[in-house]
């Protein structure tokens, strides 16, 4: 066997690259950002409503980015724009040690949307799509594991430094983190796809170059697909799942408001965290294995299965808060795990980079919103039974879109053959 036979695939190194990525924009960014809040309010004389806003303001900008990511991507040096948004990333985030102005946290908020709609949600479902025809369901679970892997190795980090060294040198140690963890990965290792280095994607052999470009040309065009019930049916279905995954923001609450211990609530949040990192992967392989529409059942039907055992687990009672917390992680995972994969299995790979970051601007914008939304729903109602049972609606409507949506593949595929085949 020749050395050539046995060298490791560049798409693996891609697939590292994408795990340090979300390791650093959404392990430390994201996952640290609230343990900052109580210090940074107390020390500026501000409410932490005034602090939060910051965390608004970006996924606000996310959603206004997002769609414009894809025509990006297809214009510039995905390696030029990562490494910029990672670059901005790590300042935008490590200046804030520097701010004495709640308004100054403003302006990194928009910095930091501007930067992630490109590290967090376009680039990464982008590359992997490109680098793998084979397992691309497991690589890409596998590295957004990295999300919640990142963060429980990173807030307790910086909850270490936070009471050591202070918030405002904690800021600044952890930008640079940042900038450690990303910018070596996307100035040095990405590739936007095989042909940067004239290979060929992992799982695909010289002899399947011809089928792949009939993939490619009879994937549905942007034009057409925004034409399309499927496309408005896929924005409103991902859009929904972003409203679930808000809810998780409100279970310590629901949790204290029906007497349990903060210690026990933080003990459910951190099951939902286990249960959302491994979920990744174990949705992405069984994409891999069964297809997307069992996973899309299977996903989100873990999630309802969650939210019900959580609602009563005082009457249920034994360990089935913490088995609550874990099924729900898992439907928490789907938020960010199956549009991609519905995407490509309803549109094909034709135009699915600009595809794919119009229909995540839905889900950012129900992050934005749906905790604003469930905070007054508590506030009215003083508890959160109409928030949960409401969250459950909310996902058998979701399931029933992904059924509906992926029925109508076949018909969608069959028309775009013909309409390949008459351009030429």
């Amino acid at each position: 066997m020749s050395k050539k036979g046995v060298k490791l695939h560049y798409a693996w190194w891609i697939a590292v690259a994408c795990c340090a990525i979300y390791a650093g924009s959404v392990g430390v960014i994201v996952s640290c950002a609230g343990l900052f809040y109580k210090s940074v309010s107390t020390e500026l004389g501000v409410g932490t409503a005034d602090i939060v806003f910051y965390t608004t303001l970006m996924y606000l900008v996310i959603t206004i980015t997002l769609p414009f990511a894809g025509k990006i991507f297809s214009k510039f040096n995905i390696r030029l724009i990562l490494s910029v948004a990672a670059l901005t990333d790590a300042l935008a985030f490590g200046l804030m040690g520097t701010y004495a102005s709640v308004y100054q946290f403003y302006v990194s908020g928009v910095l930091l949307g501007i930067s992630n709609s490109f590290l967090i949600y376009a680039a990464v479902p982008l590359i992997i799509n490109n680098w793998f025809k084979e397992k691309m369901g497991t690589v890409l679970g596998l590295s957004m594991t990295f999300m919640g892997i990142g963060g429980a190795i990173f807030a307790p980090i910086a909850g270490y430094l936070i009471e050591t060294i202070g918030w405002r040198y904690s800021y600044m140690t952890l930008g640079l983190l940042v900038a450690v963890l990303t910018l070596p990965f996307t100035i040095f290792v990405i590739r936007k796809d095989p042909k940067e280095n004239n290979m060929t994607a992992y799982g695909m052999g010289i002899a399947d170059e011809s089928s792949k470009k009939v993939v490619d040309e009879t994937g549905t065009p942007l034009k057409q697909a925004i034409k399309s019930v499927p496309f408005y049916a896929l924005f409103i279905f991902t859009g929904l799942l972003g409203l679930v995954v808000t809810v998780s923001f409100h279970i310590p609450n629901h949790l204290q408001s029906q007497g349990y211990s903060t210690t026990l609530a933080a003990t459910v949040v951190t099951c939902v965290m286990i249960g959302q990192t491994s979920g990744k992967f174990l949705l992405g392989w069984l994409n891999d294995k069964v297809g997307i529409m069992i996973t899309n059942i299977v996903g989100i039907g873990s999630g309802m299965t969650g939210i019900v055992l959580i609602l009563f687990s005082g009457s249920i009672g034994g360990i089935s808060i913490y088995i609550g917390g874990l099924a729900f992680g898992i439907g928490y995972s789907t938020s960010t795990l199956l549009p991609p994969f519905m995407i490509k299995a309803v549109f094909g790979n034709r135009d699915y980079a600009s595809i794919y970051s119009i229909i995540m601007a839905s889900s950012t914008l129900a992050i934005a919103v749906g905790t604003t939304i469930f905070g007054f729903a508590y506030d009215i109602t003083g508890s959160y039974y109409a928030v949960f049972f409401g969250v459950l609606a909310i996902q058998v409507i979701a399931i029933l879109l992904g059924v509906m949506t992926l029925r109508r593949k076949a018909i969608s595929a069959k028309n775009n053959a013909y309409l390949a085949v008459n351009e030429k």
